[in-house]
C-alpha cells in the first residue's frame, strides 16, 4: 500500500507547483508585457527515478527550466508618448537591481528622477551598448520603429531634434529562454545578451500581459479537484492497510 501512498504524495507535490504557477499568473494579469508561466515538463530521458533505498519504488521528475509562453499580448493604443511596444518577436534589454542584465517586453517607461528611462517596475532600459539611457529634459520624445530616440531639449530652439540612441532589443527563441529567480528572463545557458536591434517597436502602444484569466481560474479549480483526489487515495491506502493488518491478525 506504500506504493500507492507514495504515487499520491508525488503527485499532490505537482499539483501545489502548479496551483502556485496559476497563482502568480492571475497576480500579474495586469503587469504589462508579462509572460505567463507554465509548468515545466516531465524529463523524457529519465520519467521514472527510483530511490537509492527502495528501489522498487519510483518518483516521476521535472525538467528544471522555469518554462513561460511566448505568446504575444494585446497591443492597446495609449497616446502616451512614453508607452512603447514591441510588435511581433523580440525583447528590450533592461537593468534590475541586482545589475544583471535580463530581457523585458514591459514598454510603460517612464523618466524618473535621476533621468533614467526606466519601465514601471524601476527597471533601467538600456541602449544598443549595453548602457543605461539618460534622457535630458525634452518637450517632445519620439521613438521610432528601429528604437532611434530622439528628443526635443527643453532649452534648445524650436523645432530642434537630438538623437539620443536607441532602445536596445534583441530576438531570441522561447526554447533559449528561462525565467530567473527573480521573474526576469534571460539565456538558460546564461550567454552574454549582444543586442541585434531587429524588434520593430510602435511608441504610443502598451502590450498587455498574456495571461487569460478565465483559463487559469478553470486551471485552478482542476489542479484542485486532482489535490482532493490524492488526498482521498491517500486515506484508501490506509484503510487497505488496516484491513490487510487485520486480516492477518491471529485469533486470539
Amino acid at each position: 500500500m506504500d506504493r500507492l501512498l507514495h504515487l499520491s504524495l508525488n503527485a499532490i507535490k505537482h499539483s501545489k507547483e502548479d496551483s502556485s504557477i496559476r497563482s502568480n499568473n492571475l497576480a500579474n494579469v495586469n503587469v504589462p508585457g508579462f509572460r505567463k508561466d507554465i509548468e515545466p515538463p516531465m524529463i523524457e530521458s529519465s520519467f521514472l527515478k527510483t530511490l537509492e533505498s527502495l528501489e522498487t519504488r519510483a518518483f516521476s521528475l521535472r525538467e528544471g527550466k522555469n518554462r513561460f509562453d511566448d505568446n504575444q499580448g494585446r497591443l492597446d493604443f495609449t497616446e502616451n508618448e512614453k508607452d512603447v511596444a514591441i510588435n511581433g518577436s523580440g525583447y528590450f534589454l533592461m537593468m534590475p537591481e541586482n545589475n544583471e542584465p535580463a530581457l523585458s517586453r514591459r514598454g510603460d517607461f517612464r523618466v524618473d528622477q535621476d533621468g533614467f528611462l526606466v519601465d514601471g517596475a524601476g527597471n533601467k532600459i538600456l541602449n544598443q551598448g549595453l548602457q543605461p539611457i539618460v534622457l535630458p529634459p525634452y518637450r517632445q520624445l519620439v521613438i521610432g520603429n528601429d528604437g532611434r530616440i530622439t528628443i526635443e531639449p527643453l532649452d534648445g530652439e524650436p523645432g530642434q531634434r537630438d538623437e539620443i540612441g536607441f532602445i536596445g532589443t534583441i530576438q531570441a527563441e522561447v526554447k533559449d529562454l528561462k525565467k530567473s529567480g527573480d521573474g526576469n528572463i534571460r539565456f538558460i545557458d546564461n550567454r552574454d545578451i549582444q543586442p541585434d536591434q531587429l524588434a520593430e517597436i510602435a511608441q504610443g502602444y502598451l502590450e498587455t500581459s498574456n495571461v487569460n484569466p478565465t483559463e487559469e481560474l478553470v486551471e485552478m479549480l482542476h489542479r484542485q479537484r486532482h489535490y482532493e483526489l490524492n488526498v482521498r487515495l491517500m486515506s484508501i491506502a490506509r484503510e487497505l492497510d488496516e484491513s490487510g493488518a487485520s486480516i492477518m491478525r491471529l485469533p486470539r
